[in-house]
């Protein structure tokens, strides 16, 4: 039992610093649909709705708030990936008070009935957080894409205006 819980341990550790990296590295530049060379010297890049969708589908489910990051939208995407720190933490304290620290058999609030209820509702609990913040990040992540391409004004270079096809630079002048 206590390899278990030292595996639990080693894998919270990682998701928790695999997190920390993607939020470096999210805070890049994308040029995605926007164009070619003449987009390098531009302020501002096109986002495109569906890469934050798919972006906060996979690899969101393991870092809550990618596809927001991708967006631009980085208070929603600290809240989001808080938000799963928070349900993990919650999800391994009750796992912790489930389990005696030294036999791992009872749990940490004594032999009380009301320990091993704790621990599994907060177990569910955060499996539960840990869902519906994934799910959010989902849900909105288009719509901060396409918020953040309305108020920079960008379109992607190739879009249907009037039933007719476009074919546009995603700059501004």
């Amino acid at each position: 039992m206590k390899n278990i819980s030292l595996k639990i341990f080693l894998i919270l550790s990682f998701l928790f610093s695999l997190s920390i990296a993607s939020t470096v590295l999210a805070q890049n530049g994308d040029i995605d649909l926007s164009g070619g060379l003449e987009t390098n010297h531009q302020n501002y890049f096109y986002k495109d709705p569906n890469k934050a969708f798919l972006q906060a589908l996979f690899p969101g489910i393991l870092i809550h708030g990618y596809g927001h990051f991708y967006a631009n939208d980085q208070l929603t995407g600290d809240v989001l990936l808080t938000g799963e720190v928070v349900s993990l933490l919650s999800i391994g304290c009750g796992i912790l008070i489930e389990s005696d620290t030294t036999t791992f058999s009872g749990g940490i609030l004594g032999n009380s009935q009301n320990a091993g209820t704790v621990g599994t509702n907060m177990i569910w609990g955060g499996i539960a957080a840990f869902t519906l913040l994934w799910v959010v990040d989902m849900a909105h992540a288009p719509t901060a894409a396409s918020d953040y391409d309305a108020e920079h004004g960008l379109k992607p270079i190739a879009y249907m205006e009037q039933n007719s096809p476009v074919l546009a630079l995603a700059c501004r002048f």
